[in-house]
């Protein structure tokens, strides 16, 4: 399949600029749901959308590689009504975080999207920003320097006075390399280096250990994962592994199969989401799931643009064209008889199937 933005006359291009359309949580099929009317009419080609951040309620994005951050709302999803507060990490599956540096103190800035709550605290001298997830934030690690998770004094009063809450299971002396947030508001994604050998896991935010699930993962491998699994594509071939969550330390990820020129983008419920083949392979761009249980692999959505993103929720987002020509935000979930849903939400734009 050639890409659209040759293969297609652009007749209709809605850019996600417009008002979320929501309804009532998702319940019957998602291919049941209605369509949005409202569309802006050009003639150019369907935009390519960059997903920066996704929530449980909104996500970020911006438009053809465009400097400019925007925000969406999903279809189907109603906000939660009551208050989101640093102590309850479940809620933050909707939060963003913002980190500014002035005069060398660095303030982590937190907002969640549905609630309006927020929080703000500094980060000490010495401690440098790595990620954050949720209303948690991971910083340090540096040089072999401890890695520590903070959050707002709310929750941790005595522990932010005396500089965060160190995470056990790491060695001392360990060089922090990847700190990485997935789909999950419960765990962060962490490896380090040790006497030469690398290892991978996650820091469990609620009890601050870390937990290794790999070793030897190379640089470029990819670590996605949710509340559920942790899973890996170990490039260049795309071998796909996957354990368990909460499995004993030291068990190793089961193989999956080779993911071929698709790449490992997020862990959707029990399957791993793939999307966006190596350029030059000549793959049509589609959304794959494989099953995290038994390596079995199904094509979910065709064609589809690159570049799909985790919810920080443990769902995930991607653009794919519908059975009527139009292009979509669609939010993967997991549910359903396949254990994997596609919700169509935002349209982003329509295309002449008749065209050259």
């Amino acid at each position: 399949m050639n890409h659209p933005r040759e293969s297609f006359k652009v007749l209709a291009a809605l850019t996600l600029l417009g008002a979320a359309v929501l309804g009532t949580a998702p319940t019957a099929s998602a291919v049941e749901q209605p369509v949005p009317a409202a569309r802006a009419v050009a003639e150019e080609s369907v935009p390519s959308v960059a997903y920066l951040w996704a929530g449980s309620h909104t996500f970020d994005f911006s438009l053809d590689g465009g400097a400019t951050t925007r925000t969406g709302s999903y279809q189907n999803v109603t906000p939660p009504l009551s208050s989101a507060k640093p102590s309850d990490l479940a809620s933050g599956a909707d939060v963003r975080s913002t980190v500014t540096t002035e005069g060398g103190v660095t303030t982590v800035s937190q907002v969640h999207r549905s609630s309006g709550d927020a929080a703000r605290f500094n980060l000490p001298s010495g401690q440098s920003f790595r990620a954050a997830t949720g209303w948690s934030v991971l910083a340090g690690g540096n040089w072999g320097s401890p890695l520590r998770v903070w959050r707002a004094g709310a929750l941790l009063p005595v522990a932010n006075v005396i500089g965060g809450q160190q995470v056990s299971g790491i060695p001392s002396g360990a060089s922090v390399s990847r700190v990485q947030p997935g789909g999950s508001v419960q765990y962060m994604a962490v490896s380090y280096s040790y006497q030469g050998v690398t290892t991978a896991g996650l820091v469990n935010l609620t009890t601050y250990a870390f937990t290794p699930y790999v070793t030897g993962l190379s640089g470029t491998a990819q670590i996605r994962y949710n509340d559920r699994w942790f899973a890996v594509d170990e490039g260049p071939d795309h071998t796909l592994r996957a354990a368990r969550v909460g499995s004993p330390s030291g068990t190793q990820p089961k193989a999956l199969g080779d993911a071929g020129s698709y790449r490992l983008r997020a862990v959707v419920g029990d399957h791993l989401v793939l999307d966006d083949p190596d350029a030059g392979s000549g793959t049509p761009g589609r959304v794959d799931a494989v099953s995290a249980i038994d390596g079995s692999r199904r094509t979910v959505l065709e064609p589809a643009l690159g570049d799909a993103t985790f919810a920080q929720d443990g769902a995930a987002l991607v653009t794919a064209q519908d059975e009527t020509g139009l292009w979509r935000v669609y939010h993967l979930l997991p549910g359903g008889t396949s254990g994997l849903q596609a919700w169509p939400s935002w349209i982003v734009g329509g295309t002449d199937m008749t065209a050259n």
